[in-house]
């Protein structure tokens, strides 16, 4: 995992900047001067740490995604067979309270990720990989130890990738069509607990006790 840097320096502020404008205006529509302006950095710094644009762009998906994938794993070395359950929603919990907490890196690298470009497709091959394997076990590991019902498992891993990124790709709609937002405290606590209904009552084995 890489280093966590100061929100202080040079690079993290150009992290932060870039996100920001690749956000707002889209990567296309995001120059290096532009970056260097909003940074308040003179745009060599750019080069020194990123080379260019795309190696920034890459950064970008490769940190967010590196810290999301240890959230699953360090949860999944804990993983007791007899409490699969717990697992996947302590792993749900901090999956959405990361995508919070990075909420530009969140929008902007999930709606990337819609398109079909040669850094998407390695990233589906890496990252996105290693994440669907670790659901698998855990969905896996929970059916063979009789908590779990028996899901079809891609089904079931695709809606649980819908109830994660929910709050990010549908953010603009829950604002303006259901007044609510998504990253307030209050409604995501909220929407939590919707989650842990909607996920148990599809995957918990009659008479199983959740335990969290």
């Amino acid at each position: 995992m890489k280093k966590v840097l100061s929100r202080n320096s040079t690079k993290q502020k150009i992290v932060e900047a870039a996100l920001r404008l690749f956000h707002a205006n889209g990567y296309d529509g995001t120059s290096i001067r532009d970056i260097a302006l909003q940074a308040e950095i003179n745009p060599a710094n750019i080069s020194y740490y990123f080379r260019n644009k795309n190696g920034l762009l890459e950064y970008c998906f490769t940190s967010y995604l590196e810290q999301y994938i240890d959230i699953i794993e360090k949860e999944v070395g804990k993983l007791d067979p007899l409490h699969a359950d717990s697992c996947l929603l302590s792993i749900v919990t901090k999956l959405l309270d990361f995508q919070n907490e990075q909420f530009l890196a969140a929008r902007f690298i999930n709606r990337e990720l819609s398109l079909d470009t040669r850094l998407n497709r390695e990233i589906l091959s890496t990252y996105l990989a290693k994440e669907k394997n670790y659901f698998q076990f855990v969905l896996e590991t929970g059916i063979k130890s009789n908590v779990f019902l028996r899901v079809n498992i891609p089904t079931f891993i695709l809606q649980l990738k819908g109830l994660l990124t929910a709050p990010i790709t549908h953010g603009h709609y829950a604002a303006e069509l259901l007044n609510i937002h998504p990253f307030d405290q209050y409604y995501m606590e909220h929407y939590k607990q919707q989650c842990f209904l909607l996920l148990m009552q599809t995957l918990l084995v009659p008479h199983t006790v959740v335990s969290r």
